[in-house]
């Protein structure tokens, strides 16, 4: 399989303060990875470290097999980028903006354009500073896709979006994905967004990707158990993440769920019940 990104030991500091902590990520052609982080862990610094948009104290990035700084500028044209904010030009018109754009990607599909513009309802003839934010944020998700890209990278892509635009979105996404050997990384708050369409989680905390995995994985493997054993029995639980006694012999807790111990504990007579979490209450206790 291809590594399409490769971080290794990556720092990045504001000042005095510590934001990016020796993050080592690795990502593979393919993978639709959502990124999730409280705010202020980070996640923004880490997608616009990726594309050289900030410089970084230490560590090494590579895109395409290339140093993140020295693109060339066919791997630069296989990007497409959706910024948190608009950064565009205010006093162009959507019209302007796109034929400008235009000229920088040699894979510019008119033809994507003129689809997604006639279904999402986009007035080409307005200025971008005369557009509703999620207006905007469609221009600039529109913009991100023409190239073609075989790299999406989305900061909270669907922040601006009423519930129809965000389905209009996450179906653009499924469709391409489906079609297309595209690699996408998104960050969002939204996790049943991250659910319809992401393969892999990834979770930002205290400056480090803390947990990686496929999604389906992830919500098999961290679950909540109740174990109901008698008193004299010391019972020691794997890869254990919280827990409380909240009544005899009977424990909540929320684990990686080890297969082998459950059927440790089935020989020992324990009885364990095991709750499925959804994927924010597995954030949140990775997180916590």
């Amino acid at each position: 399989m291809t590594t399409i990104i490769n971080i290794e030991n990556l720092t990045k500091s504001y000042k005095k303060q510590q934001v990016l902590t020796g993050v080592n990520w690795k990502i593979q052609q393919g993978d639709v990875v959502g990124l999730l982080g409280k705010n202020g862990a980070g996640k923004s610094t880490l997608l616009k470290s990726l594309l050289n948009m900030n410089e970084v104290d230490s560590g090494t990035i590579t895109i395409f097999g290339e140093p993140h700084k020295q693109l060339t500028t066919q791997s630069k044209a296989l990007i497409g980028y959706v910024p948190q904010e608009n950064d565009e030009i205010s006093w162009l018109s959507v019209r302007d903006l796109i034929n400008f754009r235009k000229q920088f990607y040699p894979t510019w599909s008119d033809e994507k354009v003129t689809d997604l513009i006639g279904r999402w309802e986009i007035d080409i003839t307005k200025k971008m500073a005369e557009l509703s934010p999620g207006q905007v944020q469609r221009v600039l998700i529109i913009l991100a896709l023409a190239p073609m890209p075989k790299l999406l990278i989305f900061d909270e892509p669907a922040a601006a979006l009423d519930p129809a635009g965000r389905r209009d979105f996450l179906k653009e996404i499924l469709t391409l994905v489906s079609d297309e050997d595209i690699t996408v990384i998104f960050s969002t708050h939204i996790t049943s967004d991250l659910e319809r369409i992401a393969n892999k989680v990834a979770i930002l905390d205290k400056g480090q990707i803390c947990y990686f995995n496929d999604l389906d994985a992830t919500k098999e493997n961290v679950v909540q158990l109740t174990v109901h054993c008698k008193e004299e029995q010391n019972i020691t639980i794997p890869n254990l993440l919280r827990g409380s006694k909240f009544a005899k012999g009977q424990y909540g807790i929320v684990s990686k769920l080890d297969k082998a111990w459950l059927t440790q504990m089935q020989n020992q007579a324990v009885e364990v019940t095991i709750n499925p979490m959804g994927l924010e209450d597995i954030f949140l206790e990775l997180t916590a």
